[in-house]
């Protein structure tokens, strides 16, 4: 019996301590989310600002495309969004649609057919 009570505190412990490692931060989330001078940034999840640099499509009709650019962050209209767990993280949105948003460095963008 004592060595079951040892092992409960010890994965207690343990737990706790990996909690408090990744807990949540609401001052990162309220930082990215407002400016510098505290008025509210509306751009975050803009749909008018979603580009993407690589986006492959099938031959289907309609097309199905997707996104393959890998980044810190998903682009802004981005619904699915997977991380890696790395330093910096790199992520991809894995979102299908029937067309392919504006390249980021330019607004001529043509979608690669898959």
């Amino acid at each position: 019996m004592m060595k079951v009570g040892v092992v409960l505190v010890l994965f207690l412990v343990a737990f706790t301590a990996a909690t408090v490692e990744g807990r949540f931060d609401p001052n990162n989330l309220l930082a990215e989310m407002f400016k510098d001078n505290g008025e509210p940034n509306y751009l975050i999840k803009s749909t008018t600002t979603a580009c993407c640099d690589t986006c492959i499509c099938t031959k289907s009709m309609p097309p199905q495309c997707q996104c393959r650019d890998i980044g810190e962050t998903c682009h802004s209209a981005c619904k699915l969004c997977i991380c890696a767990l790395s330093h910096p993280p790199q992520c991809r949105c894995v979102d299908t649609n029937n067309f392919c948003y504006d390249k980021c460095s330019s607004a001529s963008a043509k979608p690669q057919i898959a």
